[in-house]
């Protein structure tokens, strides 16, 4: 069984990746972890939300498919989380740790972290389409940006570093599907 969790800022293609993905799969659940969760939610109900979908995962609960995927996850909490909710990073790093820790447990479940990354912040606040917790604002886009570099690099699972731009332009749908695919199928 494949897992796939795509993470990355807002507005670097994951949906479109994903919808890509999910034609080259028979039979796939999707598990989408929401936009970047809301500020409504509190640390603790965040994470028992994170702890439930990965429990369900090596409790074979979608052992019938073929592949999941994740359009979000616990990962991205040490972005939203700590700038959006006000959560102390170390607290949100042992939950990523831990989530990781149960996932790598279950021998049978191939791993495959993909983060689609954009280095230009003026490139994401162009693209910006009002859903972002960042609103479009390039200080916040900046500070994401950073965030999610940081937390691939902590990261102890298969993973691939997505770069969706080059310089101020984004590279085609059909080179970064194709550098995200070659990564999930080795």
């Amino acid at each position: 069984m494949k897992l796939i969790i795509i993470e990355g800022t807002d507005n670097t293609g994951k949906d479109t990746i994903i919808s890509k993905i999910l034609e080259r799969f028979p039979t796939t659940t999707l598990i989408h972890c929401s936009k970047p969760f809301s500020k409504k939610y509190s640390a603790k109900e965040q994470d028992q939300l994170f702890s439930t979908y990965v429990n369900n995962i090596v409790k074979g609960k979608y052992d019938s498919t073929h592949c999941i995927i994740m359009n979000r996850s616990h990962i991205g909490e040490y972005v939203y989380g700590t700038l959006y909710r006000n959560r102390n990073e170390l607290e949100v790093l042992k939950m990523i740790i831990e989530n990781n820790r149960i996932l790598t447990s279950d021998e049978n479940l191939e791993i495959r972290y993909v983060q689609l990354l954009c280095t230009s912040d003026k490139l994401l606040s162009n693209n910006e389409d009002g859903k972002s917790l960042s609103e479009g604002k390039l200080d916040k886009i900046s500070i994401e940006i950073k965030k999610f570099k940081e937390i691939f690099d902590c990261c102890n699972i298969p993973k691939k570093l997505v770069y969706v731009n080059n310089g101020d332009n984004f590279r085609t749908r059909e080179s970064i599907f194709n550098e995200v695919w070659k990564f999930i199928e080795n």
